[in-house]
């Protein structure tokens, strides 16, 4: 269930990398787990080839079935995408992943993501953020009501927006927005500089 509720936001992705006539030939997925988001944009943009890089083999196999197409898989931990010989992409991708990482390797995190991106483009951020308590109480009603699970258990504390958006731009993006926000969980968009 929680992985259908994002379809929206990967269709938005894919929409706002549309509109800026941005030719795709490479997007790279961090900590893509089972593959939907990369398969979303692969979707979207057919003539482009995908990287999937996570830490688990186990999801590796579980993406390899489920995008049905050639992709470069690489195992490794996006805490160092640096040094796992990625090639330059237009888009870059991760869900459910910077909210695992320890809040003060999200700057570096960053930059890393900017350096692998060709100049004008894309990182989208989609993950878990902090948001004040009594509107996180708020929440878990609603959530309740509409029987929807909530998050599993983090090992880090969730970072606000707006700190995130910070990170975001003191590691050189173009300043960034939000474009999609449900609940605790927001899509983070930024450009690299043309």
């Amino acid at each position: 269930m929680l992985d259908e509720s994002l379809g929206e936001p990967r269709r938005l992705t894919a929409a706002l990398v549309a509109a800026a006539d941005t030719e795709v030939t490479n997007v790279v997925d961090l900590g893509a787990g089972t593959g939907s988001y990369l398969g979303a944009l692969l979707e979207a943009f057919p003539a482009a080839r995908g990287t999937w890089v996570d830490v688990s083999e186990r999801m590796r196999d579980l993406a390899r079935d489920r995008l049905g197409r050639e992709v470069r898989y690489v195992v490794g931990d996006v805490v160092e995408v640096g040094s796992l010989g990625l090639d330059p992409a237009q888009v870059v991708v991760t869900s459910r992943v910077v909210h695992d990482l320890p809040p003060e390797t999200h700057q570096s995190f960053y930059e890393s993501v900017l350096a692998l991106l060709e100049p004008g483009g894309f990182f989208f951020n989609l993950d878990h953020v902090a948001v004040p308590p009594d509107w996180q109480a708020r929440y878990g009603q609603v959530r309740e009501r509409r029987k929807e699970p909530l998050p599993p258990h983090r090992d880090h504390p969730l970072v606000p927006i707006r700190e995130h958006l910070a990170r975001i731009e003191a590691a050189g993006f173009d300043p960034p927005d939000v474009p999609w926000r449900t609940f605790g969980t927001a899509l983070l968009a930024a450009r690299r500089p043309a």
